[in-house]
Formats: structure tokens, C-alpha cells, sequence
């Protein structure tokens, strides 16, 4: 069995041989299986929490090993969660969605949990890998599948201060606070939105048309969640359009307006009943904050959404 350990919010697993390892990584990760793997591998992973279902996990292997996420597991054990690795030393390979990127020092890139993945490391090697929920980032950024399976250079500077960030998260770990933990969970999801939007080329185009619209009008629900009125109907009337025409723009962007509308405010409940500093507030004080009039219909679509009812959550 593998060894572990427990330093305040740090947990460390040591492991020797392919058992002991694809029950660490299956544990700290998602369930896993390996490929191959050398005799007399050695591997240890020592990961934080930051947020529920956010981690920064360092990661040492000794020795050839092949990880998979294989179709079968992304099946059967499925799971929603995006996961950036930075290559520290050593080489690898991440192969998803048809893609193979090779892994330098200095090099990362993310991979998708629900899609099957492989990951390569012929020799020893150490890395640090940020996982954090989907919606955390395609909240932010549109193109997350482009750029699954696709290089995150440290030649450029926005992946160079992601990855300066995550050196020294991971140095001042031992002596952060569960307030500074939630905090840079958010800064490192912003980070890596940024590289992402740095390496996917050149600045996106200001909007036009029909596009420019809808994010006029997603900008406002963003902004404007919180209040109760807010409806398309309501939104309809901010931007001199007709219902149906707001319902036909959200359309386009596989959604409905009042979807959305949901979707941000149960995005901003979230991130208050997982925030240390707001521990004090009842859960229909939050559920209040964040635009819903009814504490039944916020529990029923905070189950829909996350799997688990708010007080459940907050207690985790």
C-alpha cells in the first residue's frame, strides 16, 4: 500500500511499483489505469486543496510509465475536470483528441478529464498539475477543446508568469491560510485563461453583429445576476430587442437565456458558499445574494447543477 502522509492541508503519497501507483493517481486525480511501467518505479505526488474540486499536485515519478484515461474510464467514471500540467524535469507526452504534445521543462498543457488521454513519461520526471472544474474555465474562455492536447510554452510570457505563479504556489503552500487558498484558486484559473487565450494566436476581434450582441447581453447577466427581476424579458428590454430574438442569439451559443441566467447565478453561489471568508452568511442569505427569490427552487437547481444540495457542499 502506498504511503501517505498528512501536513495540515498537504497530503503526500510515496509509491513503489504500478499497483501503489495507479491507486495514487486514481485517488488524486480521476480513476486512471497504467499502460506500462518500469521495475523499480517510484512515485509521489504531494497535493494541496484550494477549492472543492480545485488542487495543485507536484508530482515525481522515477523510471518509465505510461498513465491512461482510457474510453472505458472516461465512461464509466465520468468526471468534468480540466487538468494543466507544467513540466518541471524529465521529458513526456500528452496525446488527446488526436493531438500529441511532447513535454519539456518549461512546457505544459491541458487535458480533458471526460475525453480519453494518455500520458507518457520515458524517464524520471517532476511536474506540477493544476486541476480544476471545466466551468471555471469556459466561463472565461470558449475554446477550451482547441486547445486540449496542444503546447503551453514558457517562450510565451503569459504562460511564463503561469508558470512563475504556480513555482511559487506551490513553495508558499505550507503557510497559506484557507482564505489565501480560495483566492489563488481563482487567480491561478485566471492565469491559465490567459495563456490559454495568448497561445490560441492573435487578440480575438472586437465583435460584430449578432456575436457582439450576445455578449453585450452576457456582460449584463454577468454584472447584473444578483437581482431577482432579472429575466429575459428584462433583457430583451435593456437591449431594444424582441424576446424571441434574445432566445434565438443565446440559441446560437447552445443555450437559452434564461439557462444562462441560471447558469451565473448558481456559478456566483458557488464560489460563495465554497469562500472562507463568507462562512458566516446562511446558505438563503446566499442563495438571496446571488438573484434567486426562493430558497426550494436554488436548492433544486444547486443539486441539478453540483450534485449535491448547498449545506452538503459547504459542509465538504
Amino acid at each position: 500500500m502506498a504511503h501517505i502522509t498528512h501536513t495540515g492541508p498537504m497530503n503526500a503519497v510515496h509509491a513503489h511499483g504500478a499497483a501503489e501507483w495507479e491507486q495514487a493517481i486514481s485517488t488524486g486525480f480521476v480513476p486512471l489505469r497504467l499502460g506500462r511501467v518500469a521495475d523499480g518505479f517510484h512515485g509521489s505526488l504531494t497535493q494541496t486543496g484550494l477549492l472543492p474540486g480545485v488542487t495543485v499536485t507536484t508530482v515525481r515519478t522515477r523510471g518509465d510509465s505510461e498513465v491512461l484515461r482510457t474510453p472505458r474510464l472516461a465512461g464509466s467514471a465520468p468526471r468534468d475536470d480540466l487538468l494543466f500540467s507544467l513540466h518541471l524535469s524529465g521529458t513526456g507526452t500528452v496525446r488527446q483528441r488526436g493531438r500529441e504534445t511532447r513535454l519539456e521543462p518549461g512546457t505544459g498543457a491541458v487535458y480533458d478529464a471526460a475525453v480519453p488521454y494518455s500520458l507518457h513519461f520515458p524517464a524520471s520526471s517532476r511536474e506540477i498539475v493544476l486541476q480544476l472544474p471545466r466551468r471555471m474555465l469556459s466561463e472565461r474562455f470558449d475554446r477550451v477543446d482547441e486547445a486540449c492536447g496542444r503546447p503551453l510554452s514558457t517562450r510565451q510570457p503569459a504562460t511564463r508568469v503561469l508558470a512563475a505563479f504556480l513555482r511559487g504556489l506551490v513553495a508558499a503552500m505550507p503557510r497559506l491560510d484557507a482564505e489565501s487558498r480560495a483566492d489563488l484558486a481563482w487567480s491561478s484559473a485566471e492565469l491559465l485563461v490567459t495563456a490559454l487565450r495568448a497561445a490560441a494566436g492573435e487578440p480575438r476581434p472586437v465583435p460584430e453583429g449578432r456575436r457582439a450582441l450576445l455578449e453585450a447581453m452576457r456582460v449584463h447577466v454577468r454584472e447584473r445576476c444578483a437581482d431577482p427581476r432579472l429575466t429575459p424579458e428584462v433583457l430583451a428590454r435593456r437591449h431594444s430587442v424582441s424576446v424571441r430574438h434574445v432566445t434565438a442569439l443565446f440559441a446560437e451559443a447552445g443555450t437559452s437565456p434564461a439557462a444562462f441566467i441560471r447558469e451565473q447565478r448558481l456559478n456566483r453561489a458557488h464560489r460563495a458558499l465554497t469562500d472562507p471568508r463568507q462562512a458566516h452568511r446562511t446558505i438563503a442569505a446566499i442563495a438571496a445574494g446571488a438573484g434567486f427569490a426562493d430558497r426550494t427552487t436554488f436548492t433544486r437547481a444547486f443539486v441539478r447543477r453540483y450534485g449535491a444540495t448547498p449545506a452538503e457542499l459547504r459542509a465538504r
